[in-house]
Parts: structure tokens; sequence; C-alpha cells
């Protein structure tokens, strides 16, 4: 599915932690109504016999087409939303620390409590 920035520009990476994802759709295409045309035909003789009978076939001199309504081609897509400065700041304080981050401050307490215990 193709992803695009707010202002349609198409992306092919994106950071997740700046923005999310929200479902969209674009405009392709606007296709005009077209009006109904009759078909328009004769018949031509193929072949005349000495009886008085004929061979006839029918030819088309316009073809006939259906009415259509107007109507709008649409591309389903992903747009990415930047997150504003308040919602950056709400999701920093709302963030919960990564196993990594929590190993390291488990480290780094342990440090301290065995440096203590050592002097």
């Amino acid at each position: 599915m193709k992803i695009i920035d707010e202002k349609g520009a198409t992306l092919t990476t994106f950071d997740p932690s700046l923005g999310r994802l929200v479902p969209d759709r674009v405009l392709i295409a606007r296709h005009p109504a077209v009006e109904a045309v009759a078909e328009v035909w004769h018949y031509e003789t193929v072949k005349e016999y000495p009886n008085g009978g004929k061979d006839a076939v029918k030819v088309i001199d316009t073809p006939g087409v259906e009415a259509v309504e107007a109507w709008d081609e649409y591309e389903v897509v992903m747009r990415f939303i930047t997150y504003t400065a308040e919602e950056l700041a709400e999701r920093e304080a709302n963030r919960k620390p990564t196993t990594a981050e929590q190993i390291a401050e488990l480290q780094e307490a342990l440090e301290m409590l065995l440096s203590g215990v050592t002097e």
C-alpha cells in the first residue's frame, strides 16, 4: 500500500516515533458522464438471385453506447501525519522505559550499591 505525507508526496521510509499512519484515499481521476447513443445501421445486399431473392448483411454505421453516470476514481493509501510538539511531549511523558533502558538502570544501581559496599 502506498504511504504519503500530509502534502501528498510518496514516502519510502518514515520514523513511526515522529507521527502516525491513518487510512485515507486520494482522488486519481474524475470520469465525466457519457450520454447514450443509439446504434445506427443499414442492410447491404451481398448477392442477388435470379428468382428475386437476396442475401443481405447488417452494417453498423455508428455503434451504440450505453449511458454512464459521472464517477470519481480513488486510490486507498496510508497518510503519515506528523505529531505536533504537544503530542510529542505527551508521548514522551507517557513513554514506558524499554527493557534495555531498565537493564541499564539496574546495572547502574547495582554498581552504585557494590561501590558503596567495597569502600
